[in-house]
């Protein structure tokens, strides 16, 4: 496996990281402490990185975002919205105004010139549970370890344990899974996997449109955040063997980017993985969400005739970042 130099920060009560670059890895004096850490590159084919990452352990928070439009435009984008979420964590924690917020600056500042935009993925605990919002392909997964995973039989079982997609992407590809047209498999390797449906940004969607699940806390488990970079290069069990072997997070983070740098590095790379709290106990509530999200067929897609111009046209500017991205990709 490669050891590529990535950014790496750590948000703890004393350091409530970022994004700005690191010469040398971060790695706080007490690392029994630390229940969290990050880790970001650039990839081998973009010479801009327009993914943003933040977490603060004191407050229970952590968020990574995915940055769309190129020339800087996707660079500003994720970086709003880790600075509204930073913004809510130190008042009123109200995280999908935060993001609601970002995407109403976002299309203020949007030209014709100009589409910005970005995905989310935020986690914010409450004791034993924790809460994710999202919008776009940006992912949360939970990591469950060999040892008390004994009565899972599913796909996502490995000898490394179980992980656990929590969110449901938002996109063209995961619509035609949902459709039945295609399985996940043809979905990897789909030559429009890219292309999202939602984003927060772009002056033509006026109403953004939030998932949100709620989960209990188990002992040992880990909780992954990332970007399409790592989920589109790096598989499942490579994934569960890391974070199996690897109990230091910062580490565990390094090497899960490098993983995705040696399957290509074709796009920005972001991971925060969080381990659970100390108090976290047995709970058969887990993976049974008290708010369920609904897969994307039964969702309404267009909750209104006078909403269907505006969701025609937002779908028209996403997809066109989704292939300016992909051009960027092959051209890079």
């Amino acid at each position: 496996m490669s050891e590529a130099k990535v950014d790496a920060n750590v948000g703890t009560s004393g350091n409530t990281g970022g994004k700005e670059p690191a010469s040398e890895v971060s790695r706080p004096a007490a690392r029994a402490t630390v229940r969290s850490a990050g880790a970001t590159h650039p990839g081998y084919r973009r010479e801009q990185n327009e993914d943003a990452f933040w977490g603060d352990e004191s407050r229970g928070i952590w968020v990574v975002a995915d940055g769309l439009g190129g020339h800087h435009a996707g660079e500003i984008a994720s970086q709003t919205v880790v600075e509204e979420i930073q913004r809510s964590s130190a008042t009123d924690r109200h995280y999908e105004q935060a993001l609601r917020r970002a995407h109403a600056l976002l299309a203020g500042e949007e030209t014709n010139s100009t589409a910005m935009g970005t995905t989310a993925v935020v986690v914010a605990e409450d004791g034993n549970y924790f809460h994710i919002y999202w919008v776009g392909d940006s992912r949360a997964y939970l990591w469950t370890p060999p040892a008390t995973d004994a009565d899972n039989q599913d796909d996502t079982k490995t000898p490394h344990g179980t992980l656990k997609q929590l969110t449901i992407d938002h996109s063209y590809v995961q619509m035609l899974v949902d459709s039945g047209a295609i399985n996940q498999e043809e979905a990897a390797s789909h030559p429009n996997r890219h292309v999202i449906t939602r984003c927060i940004g772009g002056s033509a969607n006026p109403t953004l449109e939030i998932d949100r699940a709620s989960f209990a806390w188990n002992p040992g488990q880990k909780l992954l955040l990332c970007s399409d970079g790592l989920s589109n290069d790096v598989g499942l069990e490579e994934i569960c063997q890391i974070l199996a072997n690897t109990p230091d997070n910062q580490r565990a983070s390094e090497l899960l980017v490098a993983a995705a740098l040696d399957a290509g590095g074709r796009d920005n790379i972001t991971v925060q993985v969080i381990n659970s709290p100390d108090s976290a106990t047995a709970n058969n509530e887990n993976l049974n969400s008290r708010t369920l999200p609904q897969p994307l067929a039964s969702r309404q897609l267009f909750s209104s005739p006078g909403t269907l111009v505006a969701r025609i046209a937002t779908l028209a500017i996403i997809f066109s970042l989704g292939i300016y991205a992909a051009w960027q990709l092959l051209n890079g």
